[in-house]
C-alpha cells in the first residue's frame, strides 16, 4: 500500500485522532523552539498555544462532523435515510 493511500485512509477513518496528533506536534514544536531560544515571552507563547488549540478544535468539529453518522437521523453517503431491517420488512413492495 502506498504511503499516500495509507495516509488518506487514516485521515478518513480517524479524523479526530489525526487533528489531535497534528495539534500536539505543533504545540510541542513551539515549546521546543522556545526552550532552545526562540525569543518569545510567556504571554506570546500562551497566545500562540491558545490559537493552535482553537484552530485544532474548530478543525476537529467541522471535519469530523462530516465523517460520522448522526444517531438521531442516520443517512447514507448519498443522503438517503437509513432504515432498519425491521422497517425494510414492513415496506410494501411496488
Amino acid at each position: 500500500m502506498a504511503l499516500g493511500t495509507l495516509t488518506n485512509k487514516i485521515m478518513e477513518s480517524e479524523p479526530v485522532a489525526v487533528i489531535n496528533s497534528v495539534t500536539a506536534v505543533i504545540e510541542a514544536s513551539i515549546a521546543l523552539a522556545v526552550g532552545f531560544g526562540l525569543d518569545w515571552d510567556a504571554k506570546q507563547v500562551g497566545l500562540v498555544m491558545a490559537t493552535v488549540m482553537a484552530v485544532g478544535n474548530l478543525s476537529k468539529t467541522f471535519w469530523s462532523r462530516g465523517k460520522v453518522t448522526p444517531v438521531k437521523q442516520p443517512r447514507e453517503n448519498d443522503r438517503n435515510k437509513l432504515v432498519s431491517e425491521k422497517q425494510v420488512g414492513s415496506v410494501p413492495k411496488p
